[in-house]
């Protein structure tokens, strides 16, 4: 039983530390749930998690070097930047035209497969991602498996899972709930900022690429 609660706690623990770190996924998470209701903290995580899923099977099959690399994390930089940018310019134009009295969620599977969507986009486009795991997921991938095996590894899964799920439906939750005692112009200015935040971290990704050799 420590054997698989060891790395159980130590996934949960690692996730938390990337998760509560605001970044993309956390400005989207509180964007959409202002928008589209407490559900959309989850689902994005649900995308979040496609994409971490992604990884793992990437970095098992040698692939960690390669993402690890100068040249690779200059054009996630590149690419994620511009695509920061251009879901900023989405969320601004999507406040512009806020409303309260609107039924956002009337089509289920539509805003379901856009928010598992967010959840990718603002995961992959975001620099600090997969520097992350590199650093800290593999090294506790490779503990759960040296304690545990193939139970060490899915209670790294679980963990981590839970983490993170547990933290942005907490964010979602919140801003969802703390719609209520806002008005219309107090929520679009909400959803400007949270545009403004995501391109200023397009920016500041595609800055750092240019200008220094440290990314």
């Amino acid at each position: 039983m420590v054997d698989i609660l060891s790395p159980l706690i130590l996934s949960f623990m690692a996730a938390m530390s990337g998760a509560v770190v605001p970044g993309p996924v956390f400005v989207i998470t509180v964007s959409e749930s202002l928008k589209k209701g407490v559900y959309a903290g989850p689902l994005i995580v649900v995308g979040h998690l496609l994409l971490e899923i992604l990884i793992i099977i990437a970095i098992s099959l040698g692939l960690g070097i390669v993402l690890s690399s100068h040249d690779a994390r200059l054009w996630i930089a590149y690419i994620g930047g511009a695509m920061l940018i251009v879901m900023g310019l989405f969320l601004a134009k999507a406040a512009k035209g806020f409303k309260t009295d609107v039924n956002l969620t009337s089509s289920t599977h539509l805003v379901s497969h856009g928010l598992v969507v967010a959840g990718i986009l603002s995961s992959g486009s975001n620099p600090q991602f997969f520097p992350w795991w590199i650093a800290t997921g593999i090294p506790t991938i490779q503990y759960s498996l040296a304690v545990a095996g193939a139970i060490g590894f899915a209670a790294f899964l679980i963990g981590h899972a839970a983490a993170d799920l547990f933290w942005f439906s907490f964010i979602g939750y919140s801003a969802h709930k703390g719609k209520k005692f806002l008005g219309r112009k107090a929520i679009q200015a909400i959803l400007f900022s949270s545009a403004l935040f995501m391109m200023i971290f397009g920016f500041s990704y595609i800055h750092l690429a240019y200008f220094t050799t440290e990314l």
